[in-house]
């Protein structure tokens, strides 16, 4: 009988799972792999929509779940959760039996868990490194997952070339595309769909917008989300479906804004704590652009063939396929990149634009390089200079 590699997968975040949900399923299918969830973070907190509950619909039950405090959103309160997630799944690991384990991202969470893995030697298996996120000290994270990571599975060959000035070996970097694209085809939709799920009527079309607050910006989050709200308002012939951030630091003065915003247009907002992975990704399908400084504007719309709008330079530095639109965060420049968003050549620009970030095969070939390896002594990794 083959004995299977048992990969742990750490997820703390909606949109991490839905991004490693096609991997977690290529995984369940192989002969030569065996997945282990560990769940964290936000996916355990009332408050930001225990999103556990998407995981547990998709027949997924957990191998361990850390809890974090979450008490609040000053950086004290976010390295107090990362201590949490270093600390429990330090306590975890020696009952798993990993012989790697698997992160997506940037978040502070996963930076959190890849130092725990290192006491253990144990080999981290990273996706989605190489991009550049300046204006978020998710750029820096990034980065130190990246050094921390035995093998790399990037969406884009420029983020390839980047991990590799970062001094690591070649044979351990590879290009497999976005996991967005499956994600992204798997969830497309129409609007009546949509708005069947939300249980609200959509007509005559929705903006989906999420706003988090830029942590390196020189204006603070209570500032970055007035202007944002200010330039939004000028839409007044579209429905708005927004979901609440993340719980970065300055998240609480950014939710604060959305309520108001929201109360004073009950007819025209529907604010979200969370739609889940499976419906935000049917709502992307579906709506007239995205709106905001998520990833997701960058990333799964230009997959969708669906115009966005990126505020402010919190996503700088990524890969930007021409369906998106930069725009500084100020209100007049937020309106007019809507008004260009919204206009129908430019719709049409973005349904045609080639599809980027690889051809929905990315799952199945990070199953299929994770079933070649020999995850023994993965961890001793080689530094090679390019000089």
């Amino acid at each position: 009988m083959t004995v299977r590699a048992r990969i742990g997968v750490f997820t703390a975040t909606r949109a991490e799972y839905g991004l490693l949900r096609p991997v977690l399923a290529a995984m369940e299918t192989s002969a030569r792999l065996e997945p282990v969830l560990i769940v964290s973070g936000t996916h355990l907190s009332e408050r930001h929509g225990r999103t556990l509950s998407e995981i547990e619909a998709d027949r997924r039950t957990p191998a361990i779940l850390i809890p974090v405090p979450l008490n609040g959103n000053a950086p004290a309160d976010v390295a107090a959760d990362m201590a949490a997630v270093l600390a429990g799944l330090g306590a975890a690991l020696p009952d798993l039996g990993l012989d790697a384990l698997m992160m997506l991202g940037d978040r502070t969470e996963v930076l959190a868990a890849a130092a725990a893995a290192v006491p253990f030697g144990l080999p981290i298996l990273h996706l989605e490194g190489g991009h550049r996120t300046t204006g978020a000290v998710d750029d820096a994270i990034r980065h130190a997952v990246t050094k921390l990571s035995a093998l790399h599975f990037t969406a884009a060959e420029p983020y390839r070339q980047r991990i590799l000035q970062l001094g690591e070996a070649p044979d351990r970097v590879f290009t497999v595309g976005s996991t967005a694209v499956e994600t992204i085809r798997a969830a497309r939709t129409d609007r009546a769909t949509v708005a069947r799920m939300l249980e609200t009527d959509l007509e005559p079309g929705f903006l989906l917008v999420t706003f988090h607050p830029e942590t390196l910006a020189a204006m603070s989050p209570a500032d970055q989300i007035v202007a944002f709200l200010a330039g939004l308002a000028t839409v007044k012939d579209r429905k708005l479906v927004i979901t609440r951030p993340n719980a970065d630091v300055g998240s609480e003065a950014v939710r604060a804004a959305l309520d108001t915003f929201a109360s004073e247009r009950p007819d025209q907002v529907m604010l979200h704590e969370s739609l889940g992975a499976a419906r935000y990704a049917a709502a992307l399908t579906a709506c007239d652009a995205v709106v905001g400084n998520s990833s997701s504007g960058v990333i799964e719309a230009p997959i969708a063939g669906v115009p966005s709008v990126n505020v402010g330079g919190r996503q700088d530095g990524r890969i930007k396929p021409p369906s998106v639109i930069d725009c500084v965060n100020r209100p007049d420049a937020v309106a007019e990149a809507l008004t260009r968003a919204l206009d129908p050549a430019f719709i049409k620009v973005a349904r045609r634009q080639l599809a980027p970030f690889g051809d929905g095969d990315a799952p199945k070939r990070i199953v299929t390089i994770l079933e070649a390896t020999d995850f023994t002594d993965l961890a001793r990794k080689p530094f090679v200079d390019r000089y």
